[in-house]
C-alpha cells in the first residue's frame, strides 16, 4: 500500500521587497507593487475602485498601498471608463470615496459622470471649493450620445449639486470654464429656480473675468444678449447650455467661425475636435458620431418590412436625431 503524503497546512509565501518570505492568506496581503500591475490592466476609473475595494479607509486616508496603485495623474477622471452595467449602479457613497482615494479636489481639471444614473449628487461633497477643476459635465452621458433618452429620470438633485458648484465659482482663482448641465433640469425653466439663481451667478463670475474674444474675427463673446454665458432666456432652446465654448478644447468662438453646436448631444464643438455634418433627414447640424450612432438609426415599418430607396435599395426609413421618424422622399415597400 502506497503511503500519503503528509498534507501541506503551511500558507503560500512570497518574497517581500526586502527578500525576507511574508505569509498571503488574502489579497491584501500581496505587495503593493503586484496589486499595482495586476490593476494596471483596469480602466483608470476601475483602478480606484479596486483599491477601495482592498482597503476602504483608503479612501480617508490614501495610503502608500492605494497611491501605488491608483497613482498621481488625475487631471481627468470619466467615469465612462467603466463598464456601463456597473457605472448605472454605482452610489453616492461609491462616487466620494472615489473622489476622496484620488484627491480629486487637488488632481481633477475634468469631471465627467458618464453613466452615473444612481447618484443625487452629494457623492460630489470632495470636490467642495476646488480651485483647479475646468470642467464639471452632469449630463450623465458620454461624448456623443443624446442626454434626452434616459428614463425613468436620473435623481440627481439641484440640492446637493448647486451648493458644490457654488463654493468653486466663489473660490478665489477658480478655474471653472465649463460646464454641462443634466437635461432633466433644462425641461421647466423657472426664474424663481435654485437652478436659474446659479446660472446667474455662474454668468457673473464670467463677467469679473477679463473680456472673451472670438479666436478667429475678434467678435466680443458671448453672443448671448447680456455677455451671458449660459442662456438664462426660460423660453429659448438653448436654455441652461454654455455657448461658444468648445466642448473638448475650451476654445472660444463664435458660430460663424469655427465652433457649432450639435443638436444631439447638446453640446459645441470647435471643428478642431470634431466635424459636423448635416442630418440628411432634419437638415440639422451633429457630430459626425452622432449621426452615425444617434440620428440615423435604421427601423423597420409599420409592417415589419423595411423601407427601402426605390433606387438604391438601402433601407431610407430612420429614426432622426430629435426623436421623429422621418423619411427620403423616393421610398418603396421592399
Amino acid at each position: 500500500m502506497t503511503e500519503e503524503a503528509p498534507i501541506d497546512n503551511k500558507r503560500r509565501r512570497i518574497a517581500a521587497a526586502d527578500g525576507s518570505q511574508q505569509e498571503v492568506r488574502c489579497l491584501t496581503d500581496l505587495p503593493s507593487g503586484i496589486l499595482a500591475h495586476a490593476a494596471s490592466f483596469l480602466a483608470e476609473p476601475s483602478r480606484i475602485l479596486f483599491t477601495v475595494a482592498l482597503d476602504r479607509n483608503s479612501a480617508v486616508s490614501p495610503n502608500e498601498r492605494s497611491s501605488a496603485i491608483v497613482g498621481n495623474e488625475w487631471s481627468i477622471l470619466d467615469f465612462g471608463g467603466i463598464e456601463k452595467k456597473l457605472a448605472v449602479k454605482l452610489s453616492d457613497d461609491d462616487v466620494e470615496k472615489v473622489l476622496l482615494c484620488i484627491d480629486a479636489v487637488n488632481k481633477v481639471k475634468r469631471l465627467k459622470l458618464t453613466n452615473c444614473v444612481n447618484i443625487t449628487g452629494v457623492g460630489l461633497e470632495p470636490m467642495r471649493g476646488s480651485i483647479i477643476i475646468e470642467q464639471i459635465d452632469l449630463s450623465l452621458v458620454g461624448e456623443h450620445q443624446n442626454p434626452k433618452k434616459y428614463y425613468p429620470e436620473p435623481p440627481i438633485s439641484c440640492n446637493h449639486v448647486i451648493p458644490i458648484l457654488d463654493s468653486i465659482i466663489a473660490t478665489e482663482g477658480c478655474a471653472l470654464r465649463h460646464v454641462q448641465f443634466t437635461f432633466v433640469w433644462l425641461q421647466e425653466p423657472s426664474i424663481d429656480s435654485e437652478f436659474h439663481q446659479f446660472i446667474q451667478r455662474y454668468n457673473q463670475m464670467w463677467a469679473n473675468r477679463e473680456e472673451v474674444s472670438c479666436l478667429e474675427c475678434n467678435e466680443n463673446l458671448p453672443y448671448i444678449p447680456g455677455n451671458e454665458w449660459i442662456d438664462t432666456n426660460t423660453r429659448s432652446p438653448d436654455y441652461g447650455m454654455q455657448c461658444n465654448t468648445c466642448y473638448g478644447c475650451f476654445k472660444h468662438s463664435c458660430y460663424d467661425c469655427k465652433i457649432e453646436v450639435c443638436l444631439t448631444c447638446l453640446r459645441d464643438y470647435c471643428d478642431e475636435c470634431t466635424k459636423m455634418s448635416d442630418c440628411r433627414s432634419c437638415e440639422n447640424s451633429h457630430c459626425n458620431d452622432c449621426c452615425e450612432h444617434e440620428c440615423h438609426q435604421l427601423i423597420l415599418g409599420l409592417t415589419g418590412v423595411a423601407v427601402k430607396n426605390a433606387v438604391t435599395g438601402i433601407p431610407a426609413m430612420i429614426v432622426c436625431c430629435d426623436g421623429f421618424y422621418k423619411e427620403n422622399s423616393v421610398t418603396t415597400s421592399y
